[in-house]
């Protein structure tokens, strides 16, 4: 018996659920591209990476709002220590002593300046060439009528027979028939007992707060950016004034004596630095700022320098700061003290050590010496011993 169907049961569709997977694909897509802009804000970048942090996960964060209605986060503050490098001098490039000639000079102290004395060391110059002049002695006081700022501010040469005269004496000397005379001027830059008397704020003084003298003098700050200023307008008045030659002595950092128990005596500089002070950094950075800023100096004048201990001959000497090696390559000429015993083992560390890659250690090397000629192209012959020399 047939069955009878109250309702007509209609045919089911085949449905596509393939289409599935790519729509939770593209929605995913989707959300990322959302996601991707809208959280760029919450970005962090530090030292370690990238990383997103969002409200409410943030920690030790403060927002407030400014006066445009911008959102300020403020961090907690990370402290931070800058580590500076000692300066290293080997790289220094050597450029001085190119066709540097021979000097070979009478010593004329400051207290000898006159007329006279100048005319008869002119007329003894047989095997010599040169005549040297003290123009600045560790007492100060300068034997010319300065200009520059220092000097007409603190009153640093006293009008005199020498001051109203050395540019006539200077010019003469120069003029002399059949001489040539080479004419050099020292000055001694940090050991000044006007400067330091009279511009405190130029003196070296001691972690007590004392000024900072001894038998050598009144001692004045290397690092003082003053002071290398006055040290280069010297120079340059010297120049015009007709020297050929200017050597700059006591560039140095003095050396206490420490008796035995006692603590290393502490000095107090007048410029913050960003590295440890010491003897090398404060000499070595006052003799390259004089040797950069006198590169304009007149054609043909030489710029020179003493050293004042048989250490320094050979490279740095830690005590006093001076570093030969490294003189030799911004300085024509280096000049030591010495005498008939050691200087031809000075000459020997000079050319042992290699800082004399320009020129020859004949002529670039200057002994200084009393009552003695060496046998050596350069000197300086000094008949009585100054009180500078000591």
């Amino acid at each position: 018996m047939a069955r009878n169907l109250e309702f007509y049961k209609g045919s089911r569709k085949k449905r596509n659920y393939a289409i599935i997977p790519f729509v939770i694909v593209l929605a995913l897509l989707v959300l990322a591209v959302v996601l991707f802009y809208t959280v760029q804000k919450y970005a962090v970048i530090s030292k370690d990476g990238v990383e997103v942090v969002l409200p409410g996960m943030a920690q030790d964060t403060a927002t407030t709002v400014d006066s445009q209605g911008h959102e300020v986060k403020t961090f907690d503050t990370v402290e931070t220590d800058l580590v500076f490098d000692q300066p290293d001098y080997s790289r220094v490039e050597a450029v001085a002593g190119k066709n540097t000639k021979p000097v070979r000079a009478i010593y004329i102290a400051s207290e000898d300046l006159n007329h006279e004395n100048l005319l008869e060391k002119a007329g003894r110059l047989s095997s010599g060439n040169a005549l040297l002049l003290e123009m600045k002695p560790r007492s100060g006081a300068l034997n010319w009528p300065s200009k520059s700022e220092a000097a007409l501010s603190y009153g640093l040469y006293y009008q005199s027979a020498v001051t109203d005269n050395i540019g006539a004496w200077v010019t003469e000397l120069k003029g002399m028939e059949d001489k040539d005379i080479w004419l050099v001027a020292q000055i001694s830059c940090c050991v000044d007992g006007m400067l330091a008397s009279r511009a405190t704020t130029f003196a070296l003084r001691t972690d007590y707060g004392a000024d900072y003298i001894d038998e050598t003098g009144a001692w004045i700050d290397p690092y003082n950016a003053e002071l290398r200023r006055y040290i280069v307008e010297l120079c340059r008045e010297l120049y015009d004034m007709g020297f050929d030659e200017v050597v700059l002595a006591d560039v140095r950092h003095p050396v206490p004596e420490t008796k035995k128990g006692q603590a290393p005596m502490k000095f107090m500089y007048s410029s913050e630095m960003s590295t440890t002070p010491t003897p090398v950094n404060a000499v070595c950075g006052f003799a390259l700022y004089a040797a950069n800023e006198l590169k304009d100096r007149p054609a043909g004048k030489l710029l020179s320098i003493y050293v004042n201990s048989a250490r320094s001959l050979v490279g740095e000497d830690a005590n006093n700061g001076q570093n030969a090696t490294l003189f030799f390559k911004v300085f024509d000429r280096v000049y030591y003290n010495t005498d008939m015993y050691t200087f031809t083992y000075n000459l020997e560390d000079i050319v042992y050590a290699g800082g004399v890659t320009i020129g020859t250690p004949s002529s670039r090397f200057v002994p200084v010496v009393i009552n003695y000629l060496p046998k050596h192209d350069s000197w300086i012959y000094i008949e009585d011993l100054p009180a500078m020399n000591k």
